[in-house]
């Protein structure tokens, strides 16, 4: 009986494992789904069935494994061009494997765990009562009266002796019909043996030829060096016979005059270019030079430089000044005391402190006017010079009242 069977890219099936428990085991689902397949796995193990599209695409072979309940193990292996047995015994680890067989020959001892073989009747007809086909009934139904009477008269023994009689007298004729053929295919074998006898004349021939390719190959390949070292070996020796007529007129040839010493002619020329080169400097500093005038004669300035700083102290202080009398206008008028002595002495130094401040105004426009007139006087004077009195430039005047000589600079 079996227990599980297990496919294993077989057609539609990647890995599928069906348990079958005790009894009837029924397969539901929509179509396309793959419930034929299993039957049709079936039928592969039982009968080894020609190859046709068993191989899920995609995979290079396919495996159908039933497990019986006496703990044996039969595979089925279809490969895209032979199909095998494995058959797992219990107590051992390798499996016996069956391989190179025909089509739809099934082992013997496969066949003897499986018994699934379909019944035989007596006019060669043969009905698989163990695996039906989709959309048949069952197996009698379908048949002929005759058939069915010959189905049920070799249930007896005796029906069935003689079924098992004809069956091995067309197995003998078969394995008889199989030697035979083997031995024709055996004589033209060794036809073909014979007609491939001349093969180590002709490997030991092709041998030769390809050494002599080899050596050939070689010589294509020296024969130019060797030609490009004959034309230098013709170049050399005709170098070498102009060499030799060289030498033969040079025989007569003396000796050059010994040479003198040039190093202290080389110094000498070195210093007269020296010479030269300061010369034409000299020229041309000579020529820059001749186109020049004297310069002006410079005035003191000394004076002028002193009163600038006086005036400048000058402003300084009238700025300071100014800061107080600013700061003091923003004074508010003090309390009422009841001792105005001491606002009264206040009073009086503001009242000074005014006056001071009117005569350091009046002091600072004379100042300023006065300053103003030198200024005029300096710009004049300045301007009737026409030159910087420093350097001698150019001279503006406002520029040099403003920030002194800037030629320098």
């Amino acid at each position: 009986m079996i227990t599980k069977i297990v496919l294993e890219n077989f057609m539609a099936h990647e890995h599928t494992v069906v348990e079958l428990g005790p009894g009837v085991t029924a397969l539901t689902g929509p179509n396309n789904t793959g419930k034929s397949a299993i039957v049709e796995a079936l039928r592969c193990v039982a009968t080894n069935p020609p190859p046709r599209h068993f191989i899920r695409h995609g995979a290079k072979e396919t495996r159908v494994s039933l497990e019986l309940e006496s703990g044996v193990k039969v595979v089925w292996v279809r490969k895209k061009r032979s199909a095998g047995y494995e058959l797992h015994l219990p107590g051992e680890e390798e499996p016996q494997e069956y391989w190179k067989l025909g089509r739809g020959i099934v082992p013997e001892d496969i066949r003897k765990v499986l018994r699934l073989d379909p019944v035989d009747l007596d006019g060669g007809e043969r009905i698989d009562v163990h695996i039906g086909n989709q959309r048949e009934p069952v197996f009698l139904l379908n048949l002929s009266d005759r058939a069915v009477a010959d189905f049920l008269a070799s249930s007896t023994e005796g029906a069935h002796l003689l079924s098992m009689q004809g069956a091995l007298k067309r197995r003998v004729m078969e394995t008889k019909k199989e030697v035979a053929g083997r031995d024709v295919r055996l004589r033209d074998i060794e036809g073909e043996l014979d007609a491939l006898a001349p093969l180590p004349d002709l490997t030991l021939g092709i041998e030769a030829a390809r050494k002599f390719k080899e050596r050939i190959d070689r010589l294509r390949v020296e024969i130019p060096a060797l030609e490009n070292v004959l034309r230098q070996r013709t170049v050399l020796e005709e170098r070498m016979y102009w060499l030799k007529r060289a030498a033969e007129a040079m025989k007569e040839v003396v000796a050059p005059p010994e040479l003198e010493d040039v190093q202290s002619l080389k110094q000498q020329l070195h210093q007269q270019a020296v010479l030269a080169a300061q010369l034409r400097q000299s020229c041309e500093t000579s020529k820059t030079l001749a186109v020049l005038v004297e310069p002006p004669q410079t005035e003191n300035v000394q004076p002028l430089s002193g009163l600038i700083r006086q005036l400048q102290s000058v402003r300084d202080g009238l700025k300071q000044v100014e800061q107080r009398a600013g700061a003091m206008t923003r004074l508010v008028d003090p309390p009422q005391l009841f001792d105005d002595a001491p606002l009264r002495s206040v009073v009086g130094m503001m009242n000074d402190l005014v006056q001071r401040k009117g005569k350091a105004e009046q002091g600072l426009l004379a100042l300023e006017q006065e300053m103003a007139d030198f200024e005029a006087a300096l710009k004049a004077r300045l301007n009737d010079m026409g030159c910087c009195p420093t350097c001698g430039g150019e001279l503006d005047a406002e520029e040099f009242l403003a920030g002194g000589c800037s030629h320098g600079t």
